[in-house]
């Protein structure tokens, strides 16, 4: 049984690249490509200490999150925003739930 899947990408910026610029390929990288994947359920972009972002998408599945990457491969919205990003000691990984704690 598929179980939802946290896709989880930390990175920085590359040194030329304002964070407006980037902010504004990720409304279009979601808009165009994120929008239309099947199993995608929500994303933040997120800003940490140092220079450092992570983009938390979540899947439907880990089989919808590998198909996309997949599809990530030769598409020019996700190359656009790729193309922002410092990929020396970029890191991706996955995640599957154990728990999930709400305010009560």
């Amino acid at each position: 049984m598929a179980t939802i899947n946290i896709e989880m990408a930390s990175f920085r910026l590359k040194p030329e690249i304002e964070e407006t610029v980037f902010v504004a390929a990720s409304d279009r990288f979601q808009r165009e490509f994120l929008n239309a994947a099947p199993g995608f359920l929500s994303r933040e972009l997120l800003r940490g200490a140092e220079g450092f972002y992570l983009d938390l998408i979540h899947w439907r599945s880990k089989e919808d999150a590998e198909a996309m990457m997949k599809t990530a491969e030769t598409s020019p919205d996700c190359a656009e925003y790729f193309a922002l990003m410092d990929l020396q000691g970029a890191e991706m990984r996955h995640f599957e739930p154990l728990a999930v704690y709400r305010k009560q």
